[in-house]
């Protein structure tokens, strides 16, 4: 009898025990989708996230080289590379379905009509992009025989663009939507493309917590909550950037490293579903 009442005891009460809490340190500062994201696939492995901000990390690179220190953080989130793979074990799973990959041209008003013409990658060859010296994407648009005028971070590329020092600034679609001074706009023809992934990033010796970002984070992409979230933040962007009606121009990304799962459809955003 004792035993019966023991087992009914924890059927009834099974469903109310308190999920595992993990603690997860991460360098502050970055887009709140990404830890939500987070949330959700440590949620999907049966664990409550902890979530706790680590200050004053200045750079990707510094990040990266504390990833599991005593000091440092236990999930960082970047765009990937070769690099960035030895040093740290990536949950291969990008977790903005390439999404940075797309960027929108700004130009003057004055040039408005600059891309008009382009539909190859190789009729760029003429304009001046202005790229951060530090973005990989500066890398990959050299890479591609294109033209760069690099900035640091103090710099002020809008006013290099107002004053014609460069043609055009290519921004993430992310930024399409950020009020610019009336004399810049989006260009209206095209937007470069080219591979991107960002992923979660672990110590490599961290073996445990990467295992349980990736099974939760192949839950939510099947039960379709990954989707909910990824379109809850960027659906507005993604529908303002008109990509339906631009011409793709692509470029190649040798920073891409191979392990990238670009055969994995449901990974990627759907380009269906690019003006929802």
């Amino acid at each position: 009898m004792k035993l019966l009442v023991l087992v009914v005891a924890l059927l009834v009460f099974a469903p109310y025990a308190k999920a595992e809490q993990l603690t997860i340190r991460y360098s502050a500062g970055g887009h709140p989708y990404a830890i939500e994201l987070l949330e959700l696939a440590l949620s999907k492995s049966g664990i409550t996230l902890n979530a706790q901000q680590v200050e004053n990390i200045p750079s990707q690179t510094r990040a990266l080289r504390l990833l599991g220190a005593k000091e440092g953080i236990d999930v960082l989130w970047k765009v990937t590379n070769s690099e960035s793979e030895k040093q740290a074990k990536a949950i291969l799973i990008p977790i903005v379905k390439g999404l940075l990959g797309y960027r929108i041209p700004l130009v003057h008003q004055k040039n408005k009509e600059l891309f008009k013409d382009i539909r190859h990658s190789r009729q760029l060859r003429s304009v001046t992009f202005g790229l951060r010296e530090d973005w990989a994407d500066t890398d990959i648009f050299q890479s591609n025989e294109l033209k760069v005028l690099t900035y640091g971070q103090g710099a002020e590329p809008l006013q290099m663009l107002e004053t014609g020092r460069v043609d055009a600034l290519p921004y993430e679609i992310l930024e399409v939507t950020k009020p610019r001074n009336t004399s810049l706009v989006n260009d209206q023809y095209i937007a470069i493309h080219y591979s991107s992934a960002v992923y979660f990033f672990v110590a490599n010796d961290n073996q445990k917590l990467h295992d349980q970002i990736e099974t939760g984070l192949n839950i939510a992409v099947n039960d379709g909550s990954f989707d909910a979230l990824f379109y809850r933040h960027f659906a507005r962007a993604i529908s303002h950037a008109n990509l339906t009606n631009r011409r793709v121009i692509e470029l190649q990304n040798p920073l891409l490293p191979l392990s990238a799962p670009l055969n994995t459809a449901h990974y990627w955003l759907d380009k269906k579903a690019l003006n929802q």
